[in-house]
């Protein structure tokens, strides 16, 4: 039979609705399949216009046919087990609509809906009665909720200024039953925020964490948000968390490996990759550096670049610049004296050229946002300017593959911005070897820090860590520590 056409509507305040090909996949993964979700509850707690609850009442409505079930009992069951929940009366009208004509497709025809306009944060009458909690939550910082009181209530919300959809994990798992499994589609920022830290912990601390998908750079919504699929089981007794990814040439879900308990939680927070690249690099990750061999920092952060880089009508107090997101090498007007003291306005007036390029930005300058707003007249941040004087490596943050490594030798006197620069006493051959290898892509798309364009990012922390391991193994140092995180 023919799907219906759903409608649908921009979703506001943190509402973004989902695409069916997720609905699906995510309903497929909860289990909710076949004859065996005739007589479940199910309930969708944010449940908008309705685009989970439509395809639920379209295999219901399939599944029982198929039985031989009639009508009129097909329709007492979608009242008793079929439930929602919508902030939205707008939208809670939009669901009533779309539900109800997917039933009508069916010949099933009107159904006493349980499927409430109320504030999901207070409601309690389902606490233990779902057999499957399903949806798409709202992803909003509590801090721009209208009322924040409905919020601190829950344990999941204790580390401040969280996420909404986090919280909702909190009353999705409350709603079911012993037995119950649940199926969030949510920021794939749960793995590492903070605000998800709690959460984290008591998925594997309580056993329930049982699938993820990770979606990676594939967007179903129209938003910049990077999303992942995570399913939750009440009677999950495997120590194994099935892993998933979205893969793009396939354009699908698929399978990659099924992944230790002891593997997925390092430092607070969820890794998940294939086990040989867990092999590979999770030593990384838990490294702890100690070696003092590299220092990783951020480059300058001027907060007005197009004043402080580029060409200059004048040579007094400039520097060459690494720009180390490209590797390209220009002029930075460098208002700041051998010891890394920003010079005082009075003295840097005195050259016509200098006084009149402030006098043209003056204005834009002071309302930057300043770490000391007496030194309007240098860079925004303090970051960088130090070591000027020192030989270092310019390196950019943004990679697919090592084709796109960009790593730049800074002789002293040079500075850095847009990316970040490693302080070392190793020779560029060296350092170049350790960078340009598979290991390094492997351990930044593990992070799982996604960017626009297929790209992935790393913190200077994330850099720091990587080089101190891979030094420490290629000198034989360590051999200990090494083995004991599984990297031989």
């Amino acid at each position: 039979m023919k799907k219906p056409q759903i409608l649908t509507a921009e979703k506001i305040n943190g509402r973004y609705y989902t695409p069916l090909v997720i609905v699906e996949s995510m309903l497929d993964l909860a289990g909710y399949t076949g004859v065996s979700i005739t007589k479940k509850h199910i309930m969708e707690n944010s449940c908008g216009d309705g685009a989970f609850l439509a395809e639920i009442v379209r295999r219901y409505c399939a599944v029982s046919l198929g039985l031989g079930e009639n009508r009129d009992t097909i329709r007492d069951e979608l009242g008793r087990f079929v439930h929602g929940l919508e902030i939205d009366c707008d939208e809670w009208q939009k669901c009533i609509y779309n539900v109800s004509a997917v039933a009508a497709e069916y010949g099933v025809f009107d159904v006493d809906w349980d499927i409430k306009c109320a504030n999901t944060l207070t409601v309690t009458e389902y606490s233990g009665k779902m057999d499957y909690v399903v949806g798409n939550p709202p992803y909003v910082r509590v801090h721009n909720l209208a009322d924040y009181s409905n919020v601190k209530k829950y344990s999941f919300a204790q580390n401040g200024m969280t996420d909404l959809y986090i919280v909702f994990y909190e009353i999705g798992l409350s709603m079911l039953n012993q037995n119950g499994v649940l199926c969030y589609i949510n920021p794939s920022s749960i793995f590492n925020s903070l605000a998800g830290e709690f959460a984290r912990r008591h998925f594997l601390t309580e056993h329930l964490l049982t699938k993820v998908v990770d979606l990676k750079h594939y967007q179903p919504f129209e938003a910049t948000t990077y999303t992942a699929i995570v399913v939750l089981s009440k009677e999950n007794r495997k120590d194994m968390v099935e892993y998933h990814e979205y893969d793009a040439k396939k354009g699908k879900i698929v399978f990659v490996d099924n992944v230790g308990y002891g593997d997925v939680y390092i430092d607070g927070s969820y890794y998940f990759a294939d086990n040989r690249s867990f092999l590979a690099v999770s030593g990384i990750i838990r490294r702890n550096p100690s070696h003092g061999i590299f220092e990783v920092k951020n480059g300058f952060a001027t907060l007005f670049d197009d004043f402080f880089i580029g060409e200059l009508d004048f040579s007094d107090y400039t520097i060459p610049v690494v720009k180390a997101s490209t590797g390209r090498m220009s002029t930075c007007f460098f208002p700041y004296d051998k010891k890394g003291e920003l010079v005082p306005y009075e003295v840097l007036a005195q050259i016509p050229q200098i006084r009149q390029r402030y006098g043209q930005h003056s204005e834009k300058l002071k309302s930057r946002s300043l770490e000391n707003a007496d030194a309007w007249h240098g860079f925004g941040r303090s970051q960088g300017i130090q070591d000027v004087p020192k030989r270092k490596y310019a390196i950019n943050t943004l990679i697919r593959d090592t084709s796109d490594i960009k790593l730049t030798v800074c002789e002293p006197g040079t500075g850095v911005y847009s990316g970040l620069y490693i302080l070392t006493e190793l020779e560029y051959g060296e350092l170049k070897e350790i960078l340009f290898a598979d290991d390094f892509v492997t351990y930044v798309k593990m992070l799982g820090k996604y960017k626009s364009g297929g790209y992935y990012t790393y913190s200077s922390k994330d850099l720091l860590k990587y080089l101190d391991y891979k030094y420490a193994e290629r000198n034989g140092w360590d051999n200990e520590q090494l083995s004991i995180f599984g990297h031989t």
